[in-house]
C-alpha cells in the first residue's frame, strides 16, 4: 500500500527537485530565468523524471514478480483496434477536459472569463523571456522527440496501471482508486502552468481527466488504449519546442 501511495504522489517533488536543478545548472551557466517558470523546456524534466520512475516502476514490479510488459498488455493482434480506441478515449477525455477549464475559470472570473485567457495561459511573457543559447534549444528539440515515446507510457503505468488496482484492492472502494491517483496526476501539471491561476486551471482539469482515464480503465481493464491516448496528448507538448527552434 505504501508503494501505492508513492507512486501516486513521488513525480511531483521529483520534478520540483529536477527543475530546481535545471535552473541552477543553467545559473550556473549565466542564463537567468525566474523559477519555477520554464514551459517550453518542459519536456527536459519531465524525461529526467520519466527515466527515474522507470526504474522505480520496474523495481517495485520485480519484487513483486510483475512486469512492466504485464501492465501495459501490448498485443499485436489488437493494435489497430487500440490505436482506434486511444483516439475515442482522447475525444471521450477531451469534453470534460475542456468544460473543467472553462468551469474553473468561470468560477474566477466570472462572464468574463474568455478575456483572461491570456493571464492564465500566457501569463507574464517578461518572466520567461531570456536569451537561450542555441545548445540549449537544440538539446530541448532532441529530448521533445523522445518526450512522447516515454511520458505516456510511464504515466499511464504509474498511475493507473499500478496504483490504481492497489488501492481499489486495499480500501475496497472505487472511488478511493480513482481519486488518489487522480491528484497525484493534477499535482504534477501544475508545474507547467506559467501563472497561479493558470496552475489552478491546470490542476482541475488534469483531476477531472485523471479521473476519467481511471474510470475507462478500470471498466476495460486493458491500460495500453490510454498509453496511445496520452501518446497523442504528449505530442503537442513535444512538437513546440521543435517549432521555438524552427521559427527562431
Amino acid at each position: 500500500m505504501k508503494n501505492a501511495w508513492l507512486v501516486s504522489f513521488i513525480r511531483f517533488p521529483m520534478l520540483i527537485m529536477t527543475l530546481l536543478i535545471f535552473f541552477l545548472l543553467l545559473k550556473k551557466a549565466g542564463i537567468q530565468f525566474q523559477f519555477p517558470y520554464l514551459p517550453e523546456f518542459s519536456t527536459v524534466y519531465f524525461t529526467i523524471v520519466n527515466v527515474l520512475c522507470f526504474f522505480l516502476l520496474h523495481h517495485l514490479l520485480k519484487k513483486e514478480g510483475r512486469s512492466i510488459q504485464d501492465l501495459i498488455g501490448f498485443h499485436r493482434k489488437r493494435v489497430i483496434k487500440d490505436i482506434l480506441l486511444g483516439i475515442l478515449w482522447l475525444f471521450v477525455l477531451y469534453i470534460p477536459f475542456v468544460v473543467t477549464i472553462l468551469g474553473t475559470m468561470f468560477v474566477m472570473y466570472g462572464p468574463d472569463l474568455f478575456q483572461h485567457f491570456h493571464t492564465v495561459f500566457i501569463g507574464n511573457e517578461e518572466i520567461y523571456t531570456f536569451s537561450r543559447p542555441d545548445w540549449l534549444i537544440w538539446l530541448t528539440a532532441c529530448i521533445s522527440i523522445i518526450f512522447p515515446f516515454l511520458n505516456a507510457p510511464i504515466e499511464e503505468l504509474m498511475y493507473r496501471g499500478y496504483a490504481q488496482p492497489l488501492l481499489i484492492k486495499h480500501y475496497k472502494k472505487v472511488w478511493a482508486g480513482l481519486i488518489i491517483p487522480a491528484v497525484g496526476f493534477a499535482l504534477q501539471h501544475m508545474i507547467l502552468a506559467v501563472s497561479i491561476h493558470g496552475a489552478i486551471v491546470y490542476a482541475a482539469a488534469f483531476f477531472v481527466w485523471g479521473v476519467g482515464s481511471g474510470v475507462i480503465y478500470h471498466k476495460q481493464k486493458r491500460l495500453f488504449p490510454l498509453i496511445i491516448c496520452h501518446f497523442f496528448v504528449n505530442i503537442a507538448f513535444g512538437i513546440l519546442p521543435i517549432l521555438f527552434l524552427i521559427y527562431l
